[in-house]
């Protein structure tokens, strides 16, 4: 039985009288009468709990996470008066969603949970005890609670001290947290990077020798995980434990080739532009049969392929003024993007440098650039049927305008008639 080995020493903590604090606890107040109201007990818990003592900022703009000893059909019922709406699509897992001064939160009733050999979904059991729920998380850092009634923080574990010198542990055995949701696997990547934590002794071996319950995991779950990694401060330290457990085979096989991965951390922290980044040495169908493996969408795929199309023209070509102008348009709203990924790479401090020359003198006229014709236009001067061949004479204009810079009208005019007759004969 769980009970039997939780940590039964009842740590309280009083936490900082901070503004930050403050204003959480006034939030949460009408939340905890409604529930002190029906005899019901509710307590704050989740990343908030820990980023407040991690010293983060800003952490109220978060969506709130609560554990109560009520049931999913008790909580929809006490939090109608207070809620402007409510949600249920959690409720199999005795989550109840609602909004509440315009904010998001989700209240959960005390659980424990566990994943069949090969079922993606755990199987949930409702609890009363608030020490059980708090032993089925993943992490000790993330088994902390915050007492609405008191203010203070309920931390079984030792979650705050293991915060405090910089260790990663799981409250009950790694192997049983990790074969319970092995999603937590790839979270220890994610904290040892935002939170530079090393890891107890016994985490790196059960990884190792459960990487492949990751497979009961769903794609998208990987995905979301891979996303918090690439945008913490400096991903590396998780790459490392990822390579190092081989982790990372069954979902990003790439990240061991990718050779200036260390060199992530200088870009901005937005994943599309890292996934580009790691992903710039492989081959375009490789990259993209990945990147849908993982159920990243359209957009997502769109534009990591033009950071790197991007990114390879400023590498692999002399950078004149028609290329820059080809680059410019090319890469859109990528620009600074595919710029900030190439200077990773060795050797190109000149052609950027030969890109922030030409930028001086060309920006402006590529801002102001306007194709000479519409597509209706050229339908009408040249008399033609809408179709495929609008679009080709549209190029052909880009592209005089990409080889000799801006042209007049009559000067696109003439070269239209002379690829007519060219056409023509």
């Amino acid at each position: 039985m769980v009970a039997k080995q939780l940590m039964r020493s009842k740590k309280y903590y009083v936490l900082m009288n901070t503004e930050q604090f403050k204003k959480l606890l006034e939030f949460t107040s009408p939340i905890n009468e409604c529930f002190k109201s029906d005899g019901k007990k509710i307590y704050l818990v989740g990343g908030i709990v820990r980023d407040i003592y991690a010293g983060l900022n800003d952490t109220f703009h978060l969506d709130l996470d609560f554990t109560t000893d009520a049931t999913p059909d008790e909580i929809k019922t006490i939090i109608q008066p207070v809620a402007e709406s409510v949600w249920l699509s959690g409720q199999q897992f005795g989550t109840i969603g609602a909004q509440i001064n315009g904010k998001t939160i989700e209240i959960t009733t005390h659980r424990s949970e566990s994943y069949v050999s090969k079922s993606r979904k755990p199987v949930v059991t409702f609890s009363t005890d608030l020490y059980e729920d708090l032993s089925r998380r993943d992490f000790t850092i993330n088994s902390m609670a915050i007492n609405l009634e008191s203010g203070k923080l309920i931390d079984p574990f030792n979650g705050l001290r293991d915060l405090q010198i910089k260790i990663l542990r799981t409250p009950l055995d790694p192997h049983i947290s990790f074969s319970e949701d092995p999603l937590r696997m790839m979270r220890a990547a994610r904290f040892i990077s935002l939170f530079n934590l090393t890891l107890e002794k016994g985490i790196k071996e059960s990884v190792s020798e459960l990487k492949d319950r990751l497979a009961i995991v769903s794609n998208e779950r990987i995905r979301d995980e891979l996303n918090k990694l690439l945008i913490t401060p400096d991903p590396n330290p998780g790459f490392k434990f990822l390579l190092k457990t081989k982790l990372y085979e069954s979902f990003f096989p790439e990240l061991n080739s990718s050779r200036r991965q260390h060199q992530i951390r200088y870009l901005r922290h937005d994943h599309c532009i890292r996934l580009a980044a790691l992903l710039i040495n492989s081959a375009s169908e490789t990259r993209k049969d990945r990147l849908k493996y993982l159920k990243y969408s359209n957009r997502e795929i769109d534009t990591i392929d033009n950071l790197i199309s991007a990114s390879q023209m400023i590498l692999t070509q002399p950078m004149s003024n028609p290329q820059y102008r080809k680059w410019y348009l090319h890469a859109g709203e990528n620009r600074q993007g595919s710029i900030d990924i190439a200077s990773i790479q060795r050797g190109v401090r000149r052609k950027i440098a030969a890109i922030q020359r030409q930028s001086r003198h060309l920006d402006q006229e590529l801002e102001d650039y306007i194709p000479p014709f519409t597509g209706s236009e050229i339908i009408s001067i040249l008399e033609m049927p809408q179709g495929p061949e609008i679009g080709e004479v549209l190029q052909l204009l880009e592209n005089m305008f990409i080889e000799s810079g801006p042209v007049s009208n009559q000067e696109a005019l003439n070269f239209l008639a002379e690829w007519i007759k060219a056409k023509d004969n």
